[in-house]
């Protein structure tokens, strides 16, 4: 079997690192790969970057959209592989990342979101540790959304990115389809890279999380409020 697979860089004035995350995916041991990018309208030079890998593009365009679970959702759209991978502009794939994902893909033929291990990276590249678990934790936190490969009949069945959300769109999506009893296949290796410093890492990121927690039940009103108080305090103290 020899499934097409699509992955999509959705990016904004991402010149610095965008051309390491699109190498590693046009350099993956896997052929059959359809590559989408969606840029945001960038005025950096993000499209000097994508125009030097036009012919190994399937799509790519430039305009602006309402954030980034748009673009993702944009791109999504585009897509006609039967996996759709999602790596953001200031990540990229272990060169067989795909290959691992497609022998999985084969083995477990009812699953439909397979995702593995992050190395997660300072801003410069450096190795920090390795993290990965099952879709199990969800209720606790999020799985390593850059990992994840989603079969393209899920999106259809279960719907996009609620682009209502900001920052943790990837969770809320990952909880509705954890919600509908979607089967999550875990591969215990090393698929992507993601580097630190985007606007993950915020505060704004804590309480849509929490409010998701909330609104999917795993977490009381009084505890959804008692931490929002306590992370609200924690990033006030020097």
């Amino acid at each position: 079997m020899n499934p097409k697979i699509s992955i999509i860089t959705v990016v904004y004035n991402g010149a610095k690192f965008l051309e390491q995350a699109i190498q590693s995916v046009l350099g993956q041991t896997y052929t059959n790969i359809e590559y989408i990018i969606i840029d945001g309208g960038s005025k950096d030079s993000t499209l000097d970057i994508i125009r030097k890998y036009d012919d190994r593009i399937f799509k790519w365009v430039s305009e602006p959209d309402r954030g980034i679970y748009d673009a993702m959702n944009k791109g999504i759209t585009f897509a006609t592989g039967e996996l759709i991978g999602i790596l953001n502009a200031d990540d990229w794939y272990e060169p067989d990342a795909v290959t691992k994902v497609v022998n999985v893909c084969e083995k477990y033929s009812d699953g439909e979101v397979f995702h593995g291990l992050l190395k997660r990276r300072d801003i410069e590249g450096n190795l920090k540790y390795i993290i990965g678990q099952s879709s199990d934790l969800l209720p606790k936190t999020m799985i390593e959304h850059p990992t994840c490969f989603v079969k393209k009949t899920t999106y259809q069945r279960y719907g996009l990115f609620d682009t209502s959300m900001r920052i943790a769109g990837d969770y809320e999506l990952m909880l509705r389809l954890k919600k509908h009893q979607v089967k999550f296949v875990f591969i215990e290796e090393v698929l992507a890279n993601f580097r630190d410093g985007g606007v993950s890492n915020s505060f704004k990121q804590v309480k849509e999380t929490l409010t998701l927690k909330y609104n999917y039940g795993f977490i009381s009103g009084f505890k959804k409020n008692l931490l929002l108080l306590y992370f609200g305090l924690k990033r006030l103290l020097p």
